[in-house]
Formats: C-alpha cells, structure tokens, sequence
C-alpha cells in the first residue's frame, strides 16, 4: 500500500478479447462521448475525484477517457491507454509504475468509475461495452487490465464479460526507483484464490487452462 514515498501491492493482470458483439445502445436519458476539455475539468473538480488534475495529466499525454453523461453531468467514466500498461495512472511520474508495453492491436483499461448516485444502474457494464466497441472500430483486439484482489466487484464485471485472467503482477516503488514482477503461469495460488472467488464466474480454471490462456 502506499506510504508517502512507498508503495507495494499486488494485482491480477486479466486479458479480454473483444470480438463483433454489434452496436450497444444506451438507455434514455444517457450519452456516451470520449472526453473532451469539458468532461475532464468535471472529473478533476468532482468531490469523489480521487486525485485531482491526474485527469487533466493523463488526458494531456493522451490517455483517452469515455464517458457516460447525464445532460452535462459524467455519471461514471473509464480510462484507456494505448501504449504501456501501468499501475497508479495519472498520479504523477514519481509514482506511476510501468507494467508492460502493449503489442498492436492490443489497448490497457483502467479506473473504471461510477458516482455514487448513479450506482446500481449497470453503469459500469455499459461503460465497459462502450469501451470495447469504440476500441474494436478502431481495429484492437484485446484490451488488458490490473485488478486488485480486493476489489471483489470489478473483478465480478471483468470476469461477467469474458476476462481471462494471466498472472498475479506485484509491483514496488521506494522513491524514484519502481519494479514490478510478473507471477508465473501456472500460477496455483491464483487459480485456488479464483476458484473459491466465484467458481461460476471462473468455469474451468486449472493450471493447464490458465497456461494454455496465457499462451494464446
């Protein structure tokens, strides 16, 4: 966890391929846009904003933030980047730590939000389908993305639409120096932490198929 200049934690680096699902349309009276200028100063001044101005840092190196908008409000957002995946986005170059470049045809998803008087609508589905359809016109294949283990309710919707999982990814910073380390394959903690997590959500997990999946 972070502690001024520390930080150590563990993920679970999942892999979705986002095949031709069709169109996904939104219910009435919601939109969907990419943000712009508009959208990012509402997120950077938004009381839940968990860190501001890492909205504005992240949409000026060109990280790409879709949004779910009630009239002009941003009811929740997902971010996406198309060159590194990383953990701590947007907080910073002293704190963001690099995970992996991404090959082409391939994107990197995080900090899926929904504010808290939108919750309970599915928001977070609808954002999640819109960012795979928006991604898959512009000719990617799969989109990756950091789990923490604790976060037992965006693991459900990752898994709920089609995410395997690859590694356990642990990472490190003690000041300017950062690491972070792929766990192995086969990893039998992982798939036992899955199994127990909610096997109908993780059909068939064993070290074979997690390998074979990691192969792919």
């Amino acid at each position: 966890m972070p502690t001024g200049w520390k930080y150590w934690g563990n993920s679970i680096l999942l892999k979705t391929s986002i095949g031709d699902s069709g169109p996904i349309s939104l219910p009435e009276p919601y939109t969907w846009t990419w943000a712009g200028p508009e959208e990012i100063d509402f997120l950077d001044r938004h009381p839940e904003a968990t860190s501001p101005t890492a909205y504005a840092r992240r949409a000026a190196r060109g990280d790409r933030c879709l949004c779910i908008k009630q009239g002009s409000d941003v009811v929740g957002y997902q971010w996406a980047k198309l060159t590194a995946g990383c953990v701590l986005c947007g907080f910073g170059p002293l704190m963001e730590i690099t995970l992996l470049p991404l090959k082409p045809g391939q994107a990197f998803s995080y900090d899926v939000y929904t504010y808290e008087k939108y919750r309970g609508r599915g928001v977070g589905t609808m954002l999640k389908n819109l960012l795979y359809q928006a991604l898959r016109e512009e000719g990617k294949k799969e989109v990756l993305a950091l789990v923490s283990p604790d976060n037992h309710a965006s693991l459900r919707l990752q898994l709920r639409l089609g995410a395997q999982p690859q590694r356990m990814v642990y990472s490190y910073r003690i000041r300017s120096w950062s690491k972070t380390i792929l766990g192995p394959e086969e990893d039998r903690r992982l798939i036992e932490w899955l199994q127990q997590f909610k096997p109908s959500l993780a059909p068939g997990l064993s070290r074979s198929n997690l390998a074979r999946r990691n192969k792919a």
